[in-house]
Parts: structure tokens; sequence; C-alpha cells
């Protein structure tokens, strides 16, 4: 089996591009997806080209920050800010303009293309593909990268994409038991699985701007552990990114 252990966020803030980098250079993680309009977004660049080996994906946001574009009407708030989470958008915008969605998605995308950026994978912040796949799908088409296998009930027939996702290593989660559980499933297999998470040094923006915080450096002490690194090897699973898809 292989495992694609993703890291969310990066690019978020300065702690999450260098609890990436720490769960990268001293752990298991060996992809990221990147937030275009993260606060540390060009930190982020700079640590990406500094890391060749880091395998790059674009993490699509419609529920953080501000939007790349400046034009938007059925997406943002009155301040101009995409809603927190995807109950305030339909509760704002029941009737989103999908349109809309393609416009930011494509925006954020050429953002990172621009900066020097060679990504292989598009996912989405707080998991809203059962909202947007569509829109997903076809911009991975267009850009010829894989997408996260966030939702197994819809076919994937137009892209590439894992064979399994997990999203079990998260808040309660983040212990060694839950990977043991996964390799224990499908260990002797030849299925190559994603488990997202979300790494990250605790600053003061992450802090103020995310729900999910403390847990995150538990995640970077785990993915960093010789513990976890031992075990993988010693059940013969293979370190992936999407670059290997």
């Amino acid at each position: 089996m292989k495992l694609i252990f993703n890291a969310d966020d990066f690019g978020m803030t300065k702690g999450a591009v260098y609890g990436t980098l720490d769960a990268y250079k001293n752990g298991v993680v060996r992809s990221t997806t990147m937030l275009a309009n993260g606060y540390a977004f060009d930190l982020g660049v700079q640590i990406a080209k500094e890391n060749p080996g880091l395998d790059i994906g674009v993490h699509l946001a419609l529920t953080f920050g501000k939007p790349v574009l400046k034009d938007l009407k059925t997406l943002v708030d009155y301040e101009g800010k995409f809603y927190r989470n995807i109950n305030e958008l339909l509760q704002n915008a029941p009737n989103f303009s999908l349109e809309e969605v393609e416009r930011e998605f494509t925006a954020q995308i050429e953002k990172i293309k621009a900066a020097g950026i060679a990504f292989t994978h598009f996912d989405v912040h707080h998991m809203l593909e059962p909202h947007i796949y569509e829109v997903e799908h076809r911009l991975a088409e267009k850009y010829g990268v894989s997408v996260r296998r966030a939702l197994p009930e819809i076919g994937y027939e137009r892209v590439t994409t894992t064979d399994l996702f997990m999203n079990d290593f998260y808040a309660e989660g983040v212990t060694m038991a839950t990977i043991r559980k996964i390799v224990e499933q499908y260990k002797g297999t030849d299925k190559v699985i994603e488990i997202m998470t979300h790494p990250a040094f605790l600053d003061e923006k992450l802090l103020t701007i995310s729900s999910y915080a403390d847990i995150r450096m538990k995640e970077v002490t785990l993915l960093t552990s010789k513990e976890l690194q031992n075990y993988l090897a010693q059940e013969n699973v293979t370190l992936a990114s999407f670059r290997d898809l």
C-alpha cells in the first residue's frame, strides 16, 4: 500500500507553512495544498521553491479569508470576505453562482501558477466538494491535475485520484491508533490512500482565525515521530505523493 499524507492549509499563516515544512523534512508528509489567499502566501511560495521535493497542490477556498477576485456578488459578505463556513454561505446565498465559483477558483489557481509553482492536485478547503465538485473536476481536466477523492459516492472517471481518501486523522483522531487502523485494513494491497492532515506551529494569527489550532501542533509531533516512521517502515508502507499518481 501507498500512503499520501497531504497537509492542507499551506500558506494560511507562517505557522502553517513551517509546520508543514517540518512534517515534510523530518516526517511523513510528501504533499501539501496551498491557499492562494492565505496570510502567508508569499512565504509559502518561497518555501515551496526552496524544497522542490515537496509536492504542491491548490487548496481551493470559498470559506476562508478574502477572494482573489474583487467583483464577486454571491460568494461574499458585505465586507467582501468569504463566509466562514458552508452553512453561512447557504444561509446568505442559497443559490450562489457556480459561474462565480469557477472564476474565483481559476483566479486562485492562476495566482499560484503565476508565482512559479508547479502544482499537481486540487482539493477544497472545508471539504465543500458536495456543492462544487463539478467545477473542481472541470478545472482539474483543464489543468491536467488530480483531485482529492472526497466523495466516494460519485464517479471520478474524468479525473485522476487516489483509491481512497481518509479524513480520520483529525481532532480526536490525531493518534497512532488511527494510522494503525488504516494500515491494518489495507496493508498487503496495492491501494493508494490519501490521509488528510493539518500540521502547523502555533502563531498569533492562526490562534485568531482558526478554531482548529492547538491540535495542529500535536499533528506535527506525531507526523514527525520516529514511532510513526518506524511503524510504517516495518509494515512496508510506501510514502507517496500526488506526483506518483
